[in-house]
């Protein structure tokens, strides 16, 4: 378990990091306007309107976009967005340097990757949450993401509906996980997450039914899921592709994934019209019988 960093002081800076994917530069403005207008100081990573093919900006300027920010002692890091490309600087960043810095880490998709490097390098938990380019038109999640920041997150993360549940049951563990597709990438990597005992959070967006099945499969074939204490899955924005059923098909793949966990599915995390933030490291508690996931603070 990891504590969070400390809050975000009021008029604080923040950093708009680019490991990924280019960002549209209206939805960045966007954004960067929504944080200004909320007090704080917004600095923007050398390459964050930088774009070169899928990327913004080569693997050495988006590396150094995100140190500059660390060096500049922004009090948080928030990702512009996703897209591809993360996980290409984990070998390189600098990981004394972060694990000195200790300040908040934002975002998802890909970010997964950074998250998931971060889990076993990094003294404090980091924020699975909006991203810049998303600010500006998911007021709930903008809102909760504002109340983390500054230190005031809410115990209860998600409350459980009859339909969100899957498998009862009563657990706990350490919060892990983000993207499906970007885990089962990291699988047998340095920089995948630890699953001993954890409570798994797993979304996705754009993916067939057949290739969440082989993502499922594979940590489930690596024993990754096997070491999970609960699964809690997303909405899956856009997933399905029109396929008949394909939803009671995928909480059937879930079941049989992770049999010896508890299930939930359909929390609104990720990508989709809602993002609810949530830290990732900290001990957190599955109750189906309460009907929440809630964490411990600290």
């Amino acid at each position: 378990m990891r504590p969070l960093p400390e809050p975000v002081p009021p008029g604080g800076k923040i950093g708009v990091m680019a490991p990924a994917g280019p960002c549209p530069p209206e939805a960045l403005a966007a954004g960067v306007d929504f944080l200004r207008g909320q007090g704080f100081e917004v600095l923007l990573a050398p390459n964050a309107l930088s774009r070169a093919g899928y990327f913004a900006g080569s693997d050495r300027e988006r590396l150094d976009g995100i140190v500059w920010l660390v060096d500049q002692g922004v009090h948080a890091l928030v990702a512009a967005r996703g897209g591809y490309g993360a996980m290409r600087l984990l070998p390189d960043l600098p990981w004394d340097r972060f694990a000195s810095w200790q300040r908040w880490v934002v975002g998802f998709s890909d970010v997964t990757a950074l998250h998931a490097a971060l889990a076993t390098r990094f003294p404090r938990a980091t924020l699975h949450g909006p991203m810049a380019a998303s600010l500006a038109r998911d007021a709930r999640g903008a809102g909760l993401l504002l109340a983390w920041l500054s230190g005031h997150g809410a115990r209860r993360l998600f409350e459980l509906g009859k339909g969100d549940v899957l498998r009862p049951g009563v657990v706990r563990g350490v919060s892990a996980g983000g993207t499906l597709s970007v885990l089962a990438a990291l699988a047998g990597t340095p920089f995948e997450p630890d699953y001993e005992g954890c409570v798994l959070f797993l979304e996705d967006v754009g993916e067939p039914l057949y290739r969440l099945d082989r993502l499922l499969t594979q940590l489930r074939l690596s024993s990754r899921l096997g070491r999970a204490r609960a699964v809690v899955a997303g909405r899956l924005a856009r997933c399905g592709r029109g396929e008949a059923n394909w939803r009671e098909r995928w909480r059937e793949l879930l079941l049989e994934a992770a049999p010896d966990a508890v299930v939930v599915e359909g929390l609104a995390f990720g990508h989709g019209g809602v993002n609810v933030p949530f830290p990732l490291g900290v001990e957190v508690e599955v109750d189906t019988i309460r009907g929440e996931i809630a964490w411990g603070g600290g």
